[in-house]
């Protein structure tokens, strides 16, 4: 008996099941699962105590808007001749060729933008001025690299290029030293002789 009510029960539940869906997607808004009690409870109480501040959310605030109306950015610095827009630039590199090994490792720049140096520039500008101090004096060098003056400044006060230190050869008296070796064979004969020349008194 059962069985039968089963089947019976399924038969039902199939039954236009397929127009019950097209019906259901059809719908613009789906209908949201039902929500415990509990939340609903706790949802009305938040809402209820904080209806003020979603007014104030919503409101729209004349001053605030009138300010961020005369925000604007003011760019420093000078204009860069190579900005164009992104139609106007070619999406790949004139030049395709590979490039060969340079002495800092890596292609230097055609173009440098101004307030910009190289590598091999900083270099220079610090081997020179060390050579030269009153002749390319800060303000040489900023106008001569079109640099500002405290950048400058800062350059040759705290970088500075490496230096080779190549010491003196010592000369160690033979005569004098204490220290000396022997290769000698295992014949005590042989190293009592060598200790006798040495001066080294035998440890025993």
């Amino acid at each position: 008996m059962g069985k039968v009510l089963s089947v019976v029960n399924r038969q039902v539940n199939r039954f236009n099941v397929e127009n019950r869906a097209h019906k259901i997607l059809e719908r613009d808004k789906p209908i949201p699962a039902p929500r415990h009690p509990s939340t609903v409870k706790h949802s009305e109480q938040v809402n209820s105590e904080s209806s003020e501040v979603f007014k104030e959310l919503m409101r729209k605030h004349e001053e605030m808007d009138n300010n961020l109306k005369r925000v604007y950015v003011k760019s420093h610095g000078a204009p860069n001749p190579d900005l164009r827009k992104p139609s106007e630039r070619a999406r790949l590199p004139a030049n395709r060729s590979t490039s060969e090994e340079s002495e800092f490792g890596y292609e230097e720049p055609e173009t440098v933008p101004a307030g910009r140096i190289t590598l091999k520039q900083a270099l220079q500008i610090i081997t020179s001025h060390k050579e030269d101090m009153n002749k390319l004096s800060v303000s040489n060098i900023s106008e001569k690299y079109k640099i500002s003056e405290e950048d400058t400044a800062n350059l040759l006060k705290y970088f500075a290029s490496f230096k080779i230190h190549i010491p003196e050869k010592l000369s160690i008296d033979s005569t004098k030293s204490n220290l000396k070796v022997f290769l000698t064979s295992s014949s005590p004969n042989v190293e009592q002789k060598e200790l006798k020349k040495s001066d080294v008194p035998k440890t025993e």
